[in-house]
């Protein structure tokens, strides 16, 4: 099930206040099928990280919110949590803030014969990416990359 542009505005409207409130980042917001229910998920973060009790404080409040607005006309299951270490980024301040991260970048069409690199992400300034693994380093305009996502070593 895909959440509708104007689902998805009326929701951010009334869930990104009630995170930055308590300290949040709303990270997205997404409606999925799984097990023949409607899960909607919350994905949250903070710089100094996500508790389970964070968590639920938020789930909360956007519980009583979505009882008394009432925008999704149908039965869901809401849960609220991190977006994982794996993430991708999607937002400026996402980016800016895992400056100094090991990442994975995907690029739209192939660079030097590769789909991807890895690397630590160095900088971002004036919609470029700038990588470097060992010696090698690499500059990307952020229009060539389809997908950068946090890629730490397990």
């Amino acid at each position: 099930m895909q959440i509708t542009e104007n689902l998805y505005d009326i929701l951010e409207k009334l869930i990104k206040p009630l995170a930055e409130d308590l300290g949040f980042e709303l990270i997205e917001i997404s409606l999925e099928k799984r097990d023949e229910q409607n899960i909607l998920d919350v994905a949250i973060d903070k710089e100094s990280g996500l508790s389970i009790d964070d968590c639920a404080k938020l789930s909360r409040k956007i519980s009583l919110v979505l009882d008394v607005e009432d925008p999704i006309p149908f039965k869901y299951v809401l849960e609220v949590g991190s977006p994982g270490i794996f993430r991708e980024l999607k937002t400026e301040m996402e980016i800016i803030r895992n400056l100094g991260s090991r990442v994975k970048v995907v690029f739209n069409l192939p660079i030097n014969k590769k789909k991807e690199f890895i690397g630590t992400l160095s900088e971002f300034a004036d919609q470029t990416f700038n990588l470097v693994n060992g010696q090698k380093k690499l500059s990307i305009p952020q229009a060539d990359v389809k997908i950068i996502q946090l890629f730490p070593k397990i």
